[in-house]
């Protein structure tokens, strides 16, 4: 892969990170299907790049990672105030999303090369897309959050490993069917990723490794990936609530799956 292609993935992904339409699994398709580039490195490289943008979330919500690091000297376990709230959601969160994350990732590896990971990937837009049809919301803030609420979002978020399954998407639509208000559910699940992403890309760097791409090109790509996410956030939450993403969703899903369907009905 060229320097120019990685900066267009980059670029890319920093744009539809925050959409809920999978950007893992669109830059996938983006990697192997346009650009030819292998798909257990794609995979690998999907997960690199929300380094960027995760530094752009960083940036983005510090005011609230500085509330959230600050409160660990005074913090008990529970949800007595909003940071204490937020606090104890990150630490749930963090811990279930990363268990299931683990283990379906390393399943991941094993079936990266064949058919049935694009089929993965259409029928995980597919579920992104009904799942975000059929949420409406309500008023709850985090003062309202809870246990169950903490820890079944973490484990959605792990869910999102699966190329298709959007983070966002899974873990705003489940916080918007525990009534919680659009921009509560917005900021919880791009404040969630932090963590999540960071650990995820130290599996991968250290446990996995990406043979096809020199340690200068991920800078490259983490650089660009984080400039675009960047822009791009504060113009994704203004508009979250007038556009039909879901559509978008379920007519990529299709398109990936209709070349097999066809297979099977000839």
């Amino acid at each position: 892969m060229d320097l120019f292609q990685i900066i267009i993935i980059s670029v890319v992904q920093g744009i539809i990170e925050w959409l809920p339409i999978s950007s893992q699994g669109n830059i996938i398709i983006l990697m192997s299907e346009i650009f030819d580039y292998n798909i257990e490195n794609a995979l690998k490289l999907s997960i690199v790049l929300h380094l960027g943008t995760v530094i752009s979330a960083c940036i983005y919500f510090r005011n609230e990672i500085i509330q959230i690091f600050s409160n660990f000297k005074n913090y008990k376990f529970g949800y007595n105030d909003e940071i204490n709230s937020l606090t104890t959601f990150m630490i749930l969160s963090t811990i279930s999303s990363s268990v299931v994350g683990i283990i379906l990732f390393s399943s991941l590896l094993e079936i990266a090369g064949n058919t049935f990971f694009t089929i993965i990937i259409g029928i995980g837009l597919i579920i992104t897309g009904i799942v975000q049809k059929s949420i409406k919301s309500d008023l709850k803030n985090t003062e309202n959050l809870k246990h169950e609420v903490s820890i079944i979002t973490g484990i959605l978020q792990g869910f999102a490993v699966i190329p298709g399954i959007s983070r966002s998407g899974i873990t705003t639509s489940y916080l918007l069917f525990k009534k919680f208000s659009p921009s509560t559910a917005l900021r919880l699940s791009f404040i969630m990723s932090i963590p999540a992403v960071l650990l995820a890309n130290l599996y991968v760097i250290v446990f996995e490794g990406i043979q096809d791409l020199q340690y200068i090109e991920l800078i490259i790509a983490i650089m660009f990936s984080c400039i675009s996410g960047l822009i791009s956030i504060s113009s994704f939450i203004k508009i979250a609530q007038r556009i039909k993403f879901w559509i978008f969703s379920m007519i990529v899903g299709l398109l990936l799956l209709t070349p097999y369907l066809l297979q099977i009905i000839s």
